[in-house]
């Protein structure tokens, strides 16, 4: 199996000393020069700057009802995520171990996946109404379908030797996965874990736009009725920063688990 670029990458700023989540994070620091520099030149009332919108995001994160909103987003979301990677990863497994049903199901859920999810939310609404359970079943879809097709493609990709050995071996079925097929897929569970938990998010504050009276995606669309653009920057700056946390942590096993497992070539 052949390191991604950004595995090597990491694996080099490791091995100079410097933790791979610095980079990240320098980014997002430069970024925010940038925003602020491009603000001040613009000195426009609807391109607030970074000091106007933390502000903003002072005097809202004190508010009872936002704070209401971070954690019914965190709470849906770690379900859905949850979820999405339990069931993508081990369905994936699963049919990865057969050449006929990869070959028959893979171009149908590439082809759904293909599909921008926010057509189907009207679906989800018909059939599940308004409220918790509808919004994380998107959030689940959302990150469940790419999840699936990570773990169908490692699988078919372990090696046909070690297939071949642990056939000859008369390997039982569960041997056979512990042994073989899950340490040859941890790196790409591993990246699936990150991929996953981006895309649940995003599924997530869309369905909160859509259709719920609290949680992060809702508030913005409640300031932009308001047209609170302060309100909105800092929301975003939130949204960024408990984003980021968790992609960090995520990076931080992917590089983990890449360096004791895969190997290269």
């Amino acid at each position: 199996m052949t390191a991604t670029p950004a595995s090597k990458s990491a694996r080099l700023s490791l091995r100079h000393g410097t933790p791979s989540w610095v980079p990240p994070v320098a980014l997002a620091l430069v970024l925010l020069v940038m925003w602020a520099a491009t603000a001040a030149l613009a000195d426009s009332a609807v391109y607030p700057g970074p000091v106007e919108a933390l502000d903003s995001l002072r005097a809202d994160i004190g508010s009872s009802r936002l704070q209401q909103s971070v954690l019914d987003t965190a709470r849906v979301l770690l379900l859905s995520y949850g979820a999405a990677i339990a069931i993508g990863s081990v369905a994936g497994m699963l049919l990865g171990l057969s050449a006929f049903w990869s070959s028959a199901t893979l171009p149908v859920v590439y082809a759904l996946n293909s599909i921008p999810k926010i057509v189907l939310y009207p679906i989800f609404l018909l059939f599940l109404g308004i409220g918790d359970f509808s919004r994380g079943s998107f959030a689940f879809v959302s990150g469940v379908l790419p999840m699936f097709l990570i773990m169908v493609e490692a699988t078919a990709s372990v090696s046909r030797l070690h297939l071949k050995m642990a056939a000859s071996l008369n390997m039982s079925r569960i041997s056979l996965m512990r042994r073989i097929i899950v340490p040859s897929v941890l790196p790409s569970f591993a990246a699936g874990m990150r991929l996953c938990f981006g895309l649940t998010l995003i599924g997530l504050l869309l369905a909160e736009m859509f259709s719920s009276s609290t949680g992060l995606g809702y508030e913005l669309l409640r300031n932009l009725s308001l047209a609170r653009v302060e309100n909105i920057m800092g929301q975003v700056v939130l949204i960024g920063v408990l984003a980021l946390v968790p992609t960090l942590a995520l990076q931080q096993l992917e590089v983990r688990i890449r360096n004791r497992y895969e190997v290269t070539t």
